[in-house]
């Protein structure tokens, strides 16, 4: 659970919270909805901002996909409001110790008919042998790179397919080797794809080895 949590100083309109209601009724994964103010430290002193905090069942939150849910529920709970505002999921044991705090705006009182079945699924990379060589040959002249790996990353809301993209990752030592890695990428191997913001760090298990250096 996040620090810095009290009591909601922005108060929601009417009309949007018997919104939030509406679709967490309809639902049956979600068990509890606490609106709070959350405190964190700026540059200059307290920075303030608003979440509203949904509780799972805790064997839910240790065996499901709770970054497959968190994508989901933001695509579709209308929380709408000018401020910033941010939804977090939590263990129900944890978010049942906010309602001294904060708004308990929901709490289930029967499970509604939606089960918020969303996943995500990785498969390799197929990528065109001759991008992979003009790639190669470009990630060469970044001697701080030690491997790229892609994979494609489909969301799912159960045995339907929200979207999919794919995943980049470029395992060297700091942000700008990632950039000339995505500059090469995007003239050659991703060209005419759609692909999420790559990320710094190890190849995973899922992907196709794009390029990896000679040791």
């Amino acid at each position: 659970m996040r620090e810095g949590l009290d009591a909601p100083t922005l108060e929601l309109p009417a009309e949007n919270v018997e919104q939030i209601r509406a679709f967490l009724d309809g639902q049956s994964r979600l068990k509890l909805a606490v609106w709070v103010r959350h405190e964190q430290q700026g540059g200059d002193g307290p920075l303030y901002d608003h979440h509203l905090v949904l509780g799972v069942d805790d064997g839910d939150w240790e065996t499901g996909d709770m970054r497959a849910l968190d994508a989901g529920v933001w695509r579709h709970l209308p929380l709408r409001t000018t401020e910033k505002t941010w939804i977090d999921i939590y263990p129900l044991s944890e978010v049942e110790g906010l309602r001294s705090l904060g708004t308990v705006l929901w709490e289930q009182a029967s499970p509604g008919g939606d089960p918020l079945d969303y996943r995500f699924t990785f498969q390799p990379f197929e990528a065109v042998p001759e991008a992979v060589a003009r790639f190669v040959s470009l990630v060469g002249a970044f001697p701080a790179v030690r491997s790229v790996g892609a994979d494609v990353s489909r969301f799912w809301n159960g045995d339907d397919e929200v979207e999919s993209t794919i995943r980049l990752a470029v395992d060297a030592p700091a942000e700008a080797d990632v950039r000339e890695v995505v500059d090469a990428a995007r003239s050659t191997v991703l060209a005419g794809h759609s692909f999420r913001s790559p990320y710094r760090g190890p190849v995973q298990p899922s992907m196709t080895i794009l390029y990896e250096a000679s040791t």
